[in-house]
């Protein structure tokens, strides 16, 4: 199908202001707002890891010359992952995105540009400091995605284990200004805002963990978890506030800059699910690269190539502009 050129989850009210934070720390509403993208224009919005990424955790040089095409044509297009905003900037370099992105699974909706949350779904002080209670008692080492009223980090601890490591130092080696060593996690989940905890055990230990985590969390919380391909072996778990998921962050989008018209939605993996959900009008369409996770392929649409050969980039090209082909490979 082609389109013209645009010149398992709860579901929760989201909300649609700007936030800041005061000098205490608060989130206060602003008035800063990002651009628009006509009302009827298509929106397209995709996930990255497994889908715009090839399996080495890259955008190949094809994919950003792919967004930057779609959107110097007027497509409007932004990015909904689990990564957060200094990583998108990394990945997608030279790609000037001109809408607010969803990042850490819909936990902010942020101005891709400087960082700023207009929109946030954290986790509550006293759910935060359960689970970190919790993982801290079992012996799970966590990571912490945080805001302190100034800025956000990602507080790593002692890196004890294979993937631990793996998380930091794909960070380390984007230069995420995030990253900040931290000595007592207890102490952190009370006194800073957390969007995320993440976490990763064996696989042998993913459902003893899965119980222990929906235990302490009950519907306080969203646990997801994948595993981890870039780290084989190892299960990924990610614990975010209640109505922090893609879907209820893209209603809370098209809300934000008055879309009405059709979405596209691209993604790979259980946490893309929500997403899928939301694109349910008669115009939307769900795509998913070949290499998707049955129950994604399951839900879509439609399937572009896999995500080792650029296939959605590929698709969306076709799509919406007809071409592609003389991109750089």
């Amino acid at each position: 199908m082609n389109f013209p050129c645009a010149a398992a989850y709860r579901r929760n009210t989201v909300r649609h202001s700007a936030y800041r934070a005061d000098p205490e720390g608060a989130f206060r509403e602003s008035e800063d707002r990002m651009p628009t993208t006509p009302a009827a224009a298509p929106l397209i919005v995709c996930d990255l890891d497994g889908t715009l990424l090839r399996p080495d955790a890259t955008a190949s040089d094809y994919t950003r010359a792919a967004l930057g095409r779609l959107i110097a044509a007027g497509t409007a297009l932004t990015i909904a992952t689990a990564r957060g905003v200094p990583s998108i900037r990394a990945l997608l370099a030279g790609v000037e995105l001109p809408l607010p992105v969803i990042e850490l699974n819909g936990a902010y909706i942020s101005d891709p540009g400087t960082g700023a949350h207009l929109d946030h779904h954290t986790l509550d002080a006293a759910t935060a400091s359960a689970v970190v209670d919790c993982l801290v008692a079992a012996g799970i080492e966590p990571t912490l995605t945080t805001w302190d009223g100034t800025a956000d980090h990602v507080d790593f601890g002692a890196l004890s284990n294979e993937s631990a490591r793996w998380f930091h130092d794909e960070k380390a080696a984007a230069g995420d200004p995030r990253l900040r060593y931290c000595t007592d996690f207890a102490a952190l989940a009370r006194t800073s805002t957390v969007a995320l905890i993440r976490l990763a055990v064996p696989h042998d230990d993913a459902e003893r963990t899965a119980k222990l985590l929906d235990g302490v969390c009950g519907d306080r919380a969203t646990v997801l978890g994948i595993r981890n391909d870039y780290i084989p072996g190892w299960t990924e778990f990610s614990v975010h506030g209640p109505t922090a998921d893609k879907g209820s962050a893209l209603r809370g989008l098209r809300a934000r800059i008055g879309h009405t018209g059709p979405l596209v939605v691209c993604g790979d993996h259980l946490n893309d699910l929500p997403m899928f959900d939301a694109a349910d009008g008669p115009d939307d369409r769900r795509v998913a690269p070949a290499t998707a996770h049955p129950d994604v392929l399951a839900r879509a649409t439609d399937v572009a190539g896999p995500n080792h050969e650029d296939g959605i980039a590929r698709f969306l090209l076709a799509s919406f502009l007809g071409s592609g082909e003389d991109l750089a490979s």
